[in-house]
């Protein structure tokens, strides 16, 4: 393995980079793009604020405050934050949003419409997409299923 110089701009060679590019001896370390948690939190309200129309009259005037207090807890976003491999959802995990939909389907939040027509309005697309199958799947950790629970019960008071 060679040593690492610094070179002067005037020095600088482009052949001979283009030549270790073609030759595989040049090698740039990938920095992981890591996701600020108030960047997945702006994402992730954007993203819901698109079906602001299907939320049932019930919940009508309280649906951002229930938004804001799933998006203050941490948990919640540790879930929503991308994991670093991720190649689809980069500024925040579309299935975990997906998941948390769901949950509040079932609890009244939105109105029951089918799958399909959530993820069309979400994903702003006709074609289906496979964040859909993702609202019926409920939360996998039972501690934030029931902390979710209990975020909508408290606001229904």
């Amino acid at each position: 393995m060679r040593k690492l110089k610094r070179v002067r701009f005037e020095d600088f060679d482009v052949e001979a980079l283009l030549e270790a590019v073609r030759e595989g001896r040049l090698y740039v370390e990938a920095k992981d793009s890591i996701v600020s948690k108030d960047q997945v939190i702006l994402e992730v309200r954007a993203y819901v604020a698109r079906i602001r129309n299907l939320v049932s009259k019930k919940y009508d005037t309280m649906v951002d405050g229930l938004w804001e207090q799933i998006l203050s807890n941490d948990e919640f976003v540790t879930l929503l934050t991308p994991c670093t491999k991720a190649r689809k959802c980069r500024q925040f995990d579309k299935y975990s949003v997906m998941r948390i939909i769901g949950v509040l389907r079932e609890k009244g939040v939105y109105e029951y419409y089918n799958d399909s027509e959530y993820n069309a309005i979400l994903e702003q697309t006709d074609k289906d997409t496979p964040y859909r199958k993702y609202l019926g799947k409920g939360i996998e950790q039972r501690h934030l299923l029931m902390k979710l629970c209990k975020i909508v019960d408290d606001f229904q008071l």
